[in-house]
């Protein structure tokens, strides 16, 4: 069962799936290196996502690869596959700003601001008036959002944040309201092994280099 957009159950397709893909790739590389050279755990910016031990965040990353590029079923709905889609898209904002930041991109290799273009293009159907030299990241990180809004919709995990530690019958209501399950809240990734983390990072890579 692919992706709840907000246009509907669907895989991503074409550029929409290829900046999705090389982000979750560069995500790949940063969770190895963490794991085996000891590298410091990356931030993404999503406590929802970044609150979990490297094999945890890579079992969430499976998860929604599968389920985004592939036939994968998630059930139930819960906080940390939302927070872990949105965190894919906090990793294209932190790329496309080392890409200003460094001057990076020429015309021997595609730019991660291309492929925000193409993706949105995709999306909507029609010119982008951004160009992949363009340097102004607000602009950036707003075309960004407006990509990861057409996926994930409202974030409904932020706004489930403040219901955490309320009472029952509050969280309750919040959850039943929004068509979301009980356990919405309290689903957490289970720790892995180092067999099925490797399993885990196969898998991802097998969706990313398809």
């Amino acid at each position: 069962m692919p992706w709840p957009t907000t246009n509907g159950l669907r895989n991503l397709r074409g550029a929409e799936a290829g900046l999705v893909r090389g982000a979750i790739g560069m995500m790949v590389d940063d969770h190895v290196a963490e794991l085996r050279d000891g590298e410091q755990a990356w931030a993404y910016g999503v406590e929802w996502f970044d609150q979990w031990d490297a094999g945890q965040r890579l079992w969430l990353l499976e998860r929604v690869t599968s389920a985004l590029l592939g036939r994968e079923t998630i059930e139930p709905s819960a906080a940390m596959f939302d927070a872990t889609v949105d965190a894919i898209f906090y990793e294209v904002n932190d790329l496309v700003r080392m890409e200003i930041e460094q001057d990076a991109a020429d015309d021997s290799e595609r730019s991660w601001r291309q492929s925000v273009i193409d993706a949105l293009e995709c999306q909507t159907d029609r010119l982008s008036i951004l160009t992949a030299d363009g340097v102004d990241q607000l602009a950036w990180q707003t075309t960004i959002t407006q990509i990861a809004d057409a996926i994930l919709g409202i974030r409904l995990y932020q706004r489930a944040e403040a219901f955490r530690d309320a009472d029952y019958e509050k969280t309750e209501s919040f959850l039943r309201d929004r068509g979301l399950p009980e356990t919405y809240l309290t689903l957490i990734p289970p720790l892995r092994t180092v067999d099925q983390t490797q399993w885990s990072i196969d898998r991802i890579q097998a969706y990313v280099f398809a």
